[in-house]
C-alpha cells in the first residue's frame, strides 16, 4: 500500500497541537520529517503521525500529566515577563525586536525587572575586596563562562546587601551582578557606563556598530522557562540570593545545547570555509546524520524573530562585509539542505565574525543578556514564595518483601 504523505498543517490538524509544536515533537527524535524533490517544505507519514497521536492519548490521567509537565514546550509556571507568540517576542508587552533598535540593555533591564533606572545609579558596583582582586586575577585568562563563575562568589562573600529580601535591595544587587559580568567578559575594570560601551570598548569596536552589540544584548535578555531560566529560578525558590540563581543559569547556559551552542556553530563556520561547495557538505552531513547547529527554533517555525532582527541590523550597518555575505551562503544553503531557518546563536556567531570580536564574544553576549532575564525571574520568583519541588514518576525496579522463614 502507497504510503500517505502529510504536510506540516496536516499533519498539526491531525495531532491537534500548533506548528510550534509539531516542530518541537521532531526536535525531540519524536516525529521524523522528510524532504521531498523540489519542494522547499518538509512532509510527515501518516502512520508515523497516527502512532504519535496514539502514544501521547493513552494514559492522559493526572500522573501521566505530570511526568510530561518539563516537556518542551509545554508552560510549567506562570510568568508575567516574557511571551512568545506568533512567531514574536515580547518584554512585559513590548516587542523585543523594536527594543533591539532603540533600547539599551539596562532600560530593558528596568522594563523586566519593573523598575525605574534608580538600581543603575553612578557607581552601584560590587565592593572591591581581597578576595574579588584576587578572584580577578585568577579569573583573567578563563573563557567568559568560566570567568563570571570565578568572580560571582569571591563578590557575593562580600556583598552584604545582597542578602537583604527587600525589593529595592535585589533591583540594586541585580545591577551591580550586571556590572561585575560585563567586567568579568572583558577582563575590563569594573564600570557603571551602559554595557554595549564597555564591551565596544573593550573588544575596539567602533562607535558606529555599537548598537550591534546593544541589540544582541537585548534579543538575548529573556527568552522565558529556558534551561538556563528554569535553573536560575529553581534556586530563587530556595530563598538564595541573586549571587546563587545567576551561578546556576551559567552553569546551564555553558551546555552545547543552551548557549554553549554558539562555540558548535563557530565550528560550523570554520569547517564550511574550508569547502568549496556549502551545499555538498551540508548534504553530506544530513546523509550521515551528523547534527546542523544553528537552524531550526522550534518556538519559531516561520524563522527565530532574533535571528531576523539581528542579521538585519547587520545588513543595514556592514552592507559589504564579507563574513556577512558568507553567513548569507551558509543560511540559505542550509535552508535548501534541511528547511531549518537561522536561530539567534547563528547570527550572533555571524556578529562575532564580522566585527571581528574576540572568540566566545557570541557566548559573552548571551549571557550578558539573559543574566538580566534570570534576574528578573528570580525576583519575580521572591514574590511567590514558594519552592519550585516537581514529584518524580518512579519507573525502577520495586523492593520485595523477603521470603518468609519456615
Amino acid at each position: 500500500m502507497a504510503t500517505e504523505w502529510l504536510n506540516s498543517k496536516e499533519a498539526a490538524e491531525r495531532l491537534g497541537v500548533s506548528a510550534a509544536t509539531l516542530y518541537a515533537y521532531v526536535s525531540r527524535g519524536l516525529l521524523r520529517s522528510e524532504g521531498s524533490t523540489g519542494q522547499r517544505e518538509r512532509r510527515y507519514r501518516a502512520d508515523d503521525v497516527a502512532r504519535l497521536k496514539r502514544r501521547r492519548d493513552v494514559g492522559r490521567k493526572a500522573e501521566s500529566i505530570a511526568a510530561n509537565a518539563l516537556d518542551f514546550g509545554t508552560p510549567v509556571l506562570e510568568s508575567a515577563l516574557t511571551l512568545i507568540e506568533n512567531g514574536h517576542l515580547y518584554y512585559r508587552g513590548q516587542d523585543a525586536t523594536l527594543l533591539a533598535r532603540t533600547a539599551s540593555l539596562e532600560q530593558v533591564a528596568q522594563i523586566l525587572w519593573d523598575c525605574d533606572e534608580r538600581p543603575f545609579a553612578a557607581r552601584n558596583l560590587p565592593p572591591m575586596s581581597a578576595a574579588l582582586r584576587g578572584a580577578w586575577q585568577a579569573a583573567a585568562a578563563l573563557p567568559p563562562v568560566d570567568s563570571c563563575l570565578v568572580l560571582l562568589p569571591a563578590a557575593a562573600r562580600w556583598d552584604h546587601p545582597s542578602w537583604v529580601e527587600d525589593r529595592d535591595a535585589m533591583l540594586e544587587t541585580g545591577a551591580r551582578i550586571v556590572r561585575l559580568l560585563a567586567a568579568a567578559v572583558t577582563s575590563h575594570p569594573l564600570s557603571d557606563r551602559p554595557v554595549h560601551e564597555q564591551l565596544a570598548d573593550a573588544w575596539n569596536v567602533p562607535a558606529v556598530l555599537a548598537p550591534l552589540l546593544r541589540a544582541a544584548l537585548v534579543l538575548s535578555a529573556d527568552h522565558e522557562f529556558n534551561a538556563s531560566t528554569f535553573a536560575a529560578r529553581v534556586v530563587a525558590s530556595t530563598g538564595a540570593n541573586l549571587y546563587a540563581s545567576t551561578m546556576a543559569g551559567l552553569v546551564a547556559i555553558n551546555g552545547p545545547r543552551h548557549g554553549g551552542l554558539t562555540r558548535r556553530v563557530a565550528g560550523l563556520f570554520a569547517d564550511l570555509r574550508e569547502v568549496s561547495d556549502i551545499d555538498a557538505e551540508l548534504a553530506r552531513r544530513v546523509r550521515e546524520r551528523i547534527y546542523i547547529p544553528g537552524f531550526g527554533h522550534p518556538l519559531y517555525p516561520d524563522g527565530d524573530i532574533r535571528a531576523v532582527t539581528l542579521l538585519a541590523m547587520l545588513r543595514e550597518r556592514l552592507p559589504t562585509s564579507p563574513e556577512l555575505a558568507f553567513a548569507d551562503q551558509v543560511g540559505a544553503a542550509a535552508e535548501r539542505q534541511i528547511d531549518r531557518k537561522p536561530t539567534v546563536d547563528f547570527a550572533t556567531v555571524t556578529l562575532e565574525r564580522a566585527l571581528g570580536l574576540p572568540k566566545d564574544s557570541a557566548l559573552a553576549l548571551f549571557l550578558l543578556g539573559r543574566t538580566v532575564g534570570w534576574i528578573a525571574h528570580a525576583i519575580e520568583q521572591a514574590t511567590h514564595g514558594s519552592v519550585i519541588r516537581p514529584r518524580a514518576r518512579y519507573t525502577g525496579p520495586r523492593s520485595t518483601p523477603a521470603p518468609s522463614a519456615r
